[in-house]
């Protein structure tokens, strides 16, 4: 626990300063996260047997992530990137004696599984009150966690998916749930946005809810290649993605929300 506190210490200012200034260090700061999720995703692949190819992956996956940056968007839509890389990745997977098909869906799911959620975010960042709207999703994704794991630590008795997750109970996730539902209303009041009471807890439950999809969709990848965390990158914590799991979710519905109901 002391070693999870201290990571956490650290790590919160050195996202967080990059993201509340925004431009070109948030930029950075995005490729920086997005190539590390991105070798973790591609060592866990070759792991297991699979043979992606790493470097076309990991270029395709930055450019899909900086994609949200405007400017970047008009000079190279997204459905550009997309199709370059679908196609550059299927050439490559041509050459490859042995399982083919495998190489191509292991290079294209890593790039766009990590680098178009990672370019919601910055399309988040974008928009009026985006600094706010993105901490809101951070915020709310990290009370979800940490409710749920303290829940699932005094009160956890009935398994939610041993399969996938043996520790994670069905008192942990709902007190996640709940977490993610009073942090979403606490911060309407102490952030400057806009959004009934009633909303933003079904928001906070609902992205609670992806947080968990999040969550057990890397389980699932690391139980099939046979890792127990998908990087050494932060001690009691795991890698990268192992941090990236719930709010990768969460970052493009709040996105959506935010963008439907043209919210401020």
């Amino acid at each position: 626990m002391s070693k999870r506190i201290l990571v956490a210490i650290i790590a919160i200012p050195i996202v967080l300063i990059p993201i509340y200034i925004g431009g070109i260090w948030g930029v950075l700061l995005l490729v920086a996260v997005a190539v590390l999720a991105g070798f973790e995703f591609y060592d866990m692949m070759e792991q297991g047997g699979y043979h992606p190819a790493r470097w076309l992956g990991l270029i395709w996956l930055v450019a899909l992530a900086v994609n949200g940056y405007g400017r970047i968007a008009e000079f190279l839509p997204l459905s550009y990137v997309l199709a370059i890389g679908l196609i550059l990745s299927i050439t490559y997977a041509l050459f490859q004696e042995e399982r083919p098909a495998d190489t191509w869906f292991s290079t294209a799911m890593g790039a766009i599984y990590i680098g178009i959620i990672l370019g919601q975010a910055v399309s988040l960042r974008l928009r009026p009150n985006g600094l706010w709207w993105l901490l809101f999703a951070i915020l709310i994704t990290w009370a979800n966690d940490s409710s749920a794991y303290f829940v699932g630590v005094t009160l956890g008795k009935h398994k939610l998916w041993p399969r996938l997750s043996p520790k994670k109970s069905w008192e942990g996730t709902i007190g996640g749930w709940v977490g993610a539902a009073l942090a979403a209303v606490a911060l309407t009041y102490v952030l400057p946005i806009t959004m009934p009471p009633l909303y933003a807890a079904l928001v906070g439950a609902v992205a609670g809810a992806l947080a968990l999809v999040g969550d057990l969709s890397i389980s699932m990848l690391k139980r099939q290649v046979g890792v127990k965390d998908s990087g050494r990158l932060f001690p009691g914590h795991g890698g990268m993605l192992d941090r990236l799991d719930s709010i990768l979710f969460v970052i493009p519905f709040v996105y959506m929300v935010v963008s439907t109901f043209s919210i401020r």
